[in-house]
């Protein structure tokens, strides 16, 4: 799976057609989550598809403020509560969305709003919990749908012809050595893998689109952080952090050998973060 170019590619679809997807293109998507990478492989989780009445089953119980972007199909993901556990469901969330991308499949990204509602809907009793939900299917043919925000309590859909969803620059997003400092990496030659991989990082969709995390080049690692904000809650600002994850370490990774990983454990090092910021880890390059 080429992942810089699905993750540069991709947008999230929030109008999609009543059209199924066909039991092929499901049971690849079933074959390519048994093994997908994780963030962390020890943590066990379970993907269930949901399809036919899903959206009456997710109805006041998923979307943010109970505003459930409706489609034909949805991931569900269940995981075991271990530390990390959701900045992993983030990781292999947003892997089963690129891989419906390459597929040809559209996707949004849900939120949770009720998880125990939930899993009486889905007649769910086990000890996982419900940490992501993912709608799927086909775009309906006509004008590109955004998420418009005029309150917390006031969401809709606001229509524009072709308008994908804005993104952060590469200086935007980068920092080097310190909060704020202007960085280096764009200056790297385009096909470079780490500059391939900070690009594809500035694509990584996020809760409501406020784009909250940063990375600072420190030496040999690119240490993560990210903002806090009053309206994401914690449950998707760990989703948003695995998701960046996954389309940095899914593009540098794979196109290189020698890289070691993500290291999910703050370096005790001032790098100067503003007070609503806090660090979450780095990848040792």
């Amino acid at each position: 799976m080429d992942v810089f170019t699905l993750a540069t590619n991709r947008k999230s679809n929030r109008e999609f057609a009543k059209r199924e997807v066909s039991a092929d293109k499901l049971q690849e998507l079933k074959e390519y989550f048994a093994s997908c990478p994780r963030l962390v492989p020890d943590i066990d989780v379970e993907m269930l598809i949901l399809g036919g009445d899903a959206s009456e089953k997710l109805n006041a119980c998923v979307g943010y403020h109970r505003f459930l972007i409706n489609a034909f199909h949805y991931i569900v993901l269940l995981s075991d509560v271990d530390e990390h556990y959701i900045e992993n469901a983030g990781y292999i969330g947003e892997e089963l969305v690129l891989k419906l991308t390459e597929m040809g499949i559209e996707t949004c990204w849900e939120t949770i709003a009720d998880e125990p509602l939930l899993k009486k809907r889905l007649n769910l009793s086990g000890d996982k919990s419900v940490v992501a939900v993912i709608a799927f299917g086909y775009e309906d043919a006509g004008l590109f749908a955004r998420l418009g925000i005029k309150s917390p309590a006031e969401i809709f859909l606001k229509k524009k012809p072709g308008a994908p969803t804005p993104k952060l620059t590469i200086p935007q997003m980068f920092y080097d050595d310190e909060w704020g400092k202007a960085e280096t990496i764009s200056a790297l030659d385009p096909d470079d893998d780490l500059y391939r991989a900070c690009a594809a990082t500035c694509y990584a969709p996020s809760f409501l689109n406020l784009q909250p995390c940063r990375l600072i080049h420190d030496g040999d690692k690119i240490v993560l952080a990210t903002v806090l904000d009053d309206m994401t809650d914690a449950a998707d600002a760990k989703l948003n952090l695995g998701i960046v994850m996954m389309h940095f370490e899914g593009t540098v990774s794979r196109q290189s050998s020698g890289f070691q990983g993500w290291k999910l454990e703050a370096l005790d090092k001032d790098y100067k973060l503003p007070e609503n910021a806090y660090l979450v880890g780095y990848y040792q390059l």
